[in-house]
């Protein structure tokens, strides 16, 4: 295969400048989510930034990239299926929100946090934009069990090989393939 070729059948990783129609954005300035902080944070180990700024993984048995703006978030979500290609539904964008929680005001709990906690105040500036995911409770589990003596790197790596060996197939992007986290019945060889 030649190098930066697709194997045959696979596509792309899309970035937001190369097919800007795919992509839907909603409002999220970088001081509520900052993605290179929080999907590097080592609360999930399902993404991977595949090009500058762009982030992509899997959420709710989709693949998505994700990139961002100073006041935007952008998302494209691949589909198998061909004929299905376009810019993430309404029904999946509700699945981002409420998987980064954008719902919760991160500016808020800041504001009164730094009121009750002087170190809070001292460091806060540093670490705009972390929050918390609301993850799928079985792959939180499952990836918590992982975690034990274990780094982030090493965690990834578990994760993606349970995932590989009992997950399904969802989608292949250039020489990446994704699967999604396995079911508790799968896990249990039923």
């Amino acid at each position: 295969m030649l190098l930066g070729s697709c194997p045959p059948g696979s596509m792309r990783h899309r970035t937001l400048t190369s097919s800007p129609a795919l992509w839907a954005s909603i409002p999220c300035p970088r001081s509520e989510l900052r993605l290179d902080l929080v999907l590097a944070s080592g609360q999930s180990f399902r993404w991977r930034e595949q090009s500058p700024e762009h982030w992509s993984g899997v959420l709710a048995d989709q693949v998505w990239t994700l990139t961002q703006t100073e006041e935007r978030l952008f998302c494209t979500v691949y589909r198998e299926d061909k004929s299905q290609v376009g810019k993430p539904t309404l029904e999946e964008l509700d699945a981002l929100h409420k998987y980064f929680q954008l719902d919760v005001s991160l500016a808020q709990l800041y504001s009164q946090w730094a009121s009750v906690d002087a170190h809070f105040q001292k460091v806060a500036q540093k670490f705009q934009g972390v929050r918390l995911l609301r993850q799928d409770p079985t792959e939180c589990l499952f990836s918590f069990i992982c975690s034990s003596n274990n780094n982030i790197a090493r965690i990834t790596t578990m994760v993606e090989r349970l995932c590989q060996a009992f997950g399904p197939r969802l989608i292949q992007l250039d020489d990446v393939t994704y699967h999604g986290f396995p079911s508790l019945q799968a896990l249990a060889g039923e």
